[in-house]
């Protein structure tokens, strides 16, 4: 009996063990950042894998929408020190595993079917719906280059302006106007003494990913565009640096209407098995309209000389027109007297 019930016992957990391999296709790996890979649930559709940003070179960002289950992979070249490289995992920003070697037992053979062999393990399997997994790596032996892999399992959240300032001389110096908070519609009017909008997005764990763009909703031109956020000068109500961009008030040439523009820098056709759709891709873009007075009008150099070939066009066809108004008349008075002089002779 308690044979057949260990038997029984062990074909469970034999059992257990398949379902939750199951999902995963160990056949298909995905770079993941640095020296990472990782297995994705076999149905899985919308896998944005291994993205950078320019302002992050050391960090990874792997977008994973529809997955239920990772399974993350570090590998290395057989000249690699392996027993010198130590890894830590963060769930949800909380540490499961902090500066762990790698198991050098534990370690595979990857033939990628080049000339170079690489070798393998996995660092674990891990839940990734509604989570986000944190990986970080280095070498003792240069332990300043840490490399990030973000595992992003949440829906990418719109961005939010939190403040508007507007920058502006005085005696002393400079000073700014704040517009905390603002609707989906902002007023502003630019002085001569205006010289730089800063705006202020709300903070987020994943900042890197959003870039801002402006845009002239007259001519449907981008004239600004960035993903430079700085640190240093705005605190939130939690006390956590905000990003934020600066942009020179010389990029609104006239009064009009522009629209700011804070999405995801993501390729999103780059991708595998891609199904989103424009819809869906709207849902995390934000954005606000600015409705902008100039005090002054600011011409580019193409303009000027538009409106000044206009302004000698207008001057030179007036002088035309005058001139022909004036050899009309005197021709009108020459007929006049030589009609004169013909009536005279006629009357002799």
């Amino acid at each position: 009996m308690k044979k057949i019930s260990f038997i029984f016992l062990s074909l469970i957990i034999s059992l257990s063990t398949a379902y939750a391999q199951k999902g995963i296709n160990f056949s298909h790996t995905y770079a993941a950042g640095n020296k990472l890979l990782m297995c994705v649930d076999s149905a899985a559709k919308n896998i944005y894998y291994d993205f950078k940003f320019p302002n992050q070179p050391n960090t990874s960002f792997n977008y994973l929408p529809e997955i239920n289950n990772v399974s993350i992979q570090i590998y290395f070249k057989t000249t690699e020190r392996i027993q010198d490289y130590r890894y830590t995992i963060l769930v949800d920003n909380k540490p499961i595993v902090v500066n762990e070697s790698i198991g050098i037992a534990q370690m595979k053979d990857l033939d990628r079917g080049d000339d170079e062999l690489l070798r393998f393990t996995t660092l674990g399997i891990f839940p990734i719906k509604g989570k986000t997994i944190t990986t970080l790596i280095y070498s003792t032996e240069n332990p300043i280059d840490i490399y990030k892999s973000v595992f992003y399992g949440l829906p990418i959240p719109k961005a939010k302006i939190e403040v508007l300032a507007k920058r502006f001389a005085t005696e002393k110096g400079v000073d700014y106007n704040y517009i905390r908070k603002p609707k989906e519609r902002i007023d502003l009017t630019f002085t001569e003494k205006d010289d730089e909008l800063t705006i202020v997005k709300e903070t987020l764990d994943i900042d890197y990913v959003y870039y801002i763009s402006i845009k002239n909703k007259k001519t449907d031109k981008i004239i600004f565009e960035s993903n430079s956020w700085l640190y240093g000068g705005y605190l939130n109500e939690a006390g956590k640096l905000s990003p934020y961009i600066k942009i020179d008030r010389s990029i609104f040439k006239k009064s009009g209407n522009y629209e700011i523009i804070i999405q995801p820098l993501i390729d999103w056709d780059n991708c595998q098995d891609c199904n989103i759709s424009s819809n869906e891709i709207e849902n995390y873009v934000s954005r606000y309209t600015l409705s902008i007075t100039l005090d002054e009008e600011i011409y580019t150099k193409k303009e000027l000389l538009f409106y000044t070939l206009i302004a000698l066009f207008s001057i030179g066809l007036f002088f035309l027109l005058i001139l022909f108004f004036i050899k009309k008349k005197k021709q009108e008075k020459i007929g006049r007297k030589r009609a004169t002089k013909k009536h005279r002779k006629a009357s002799t």
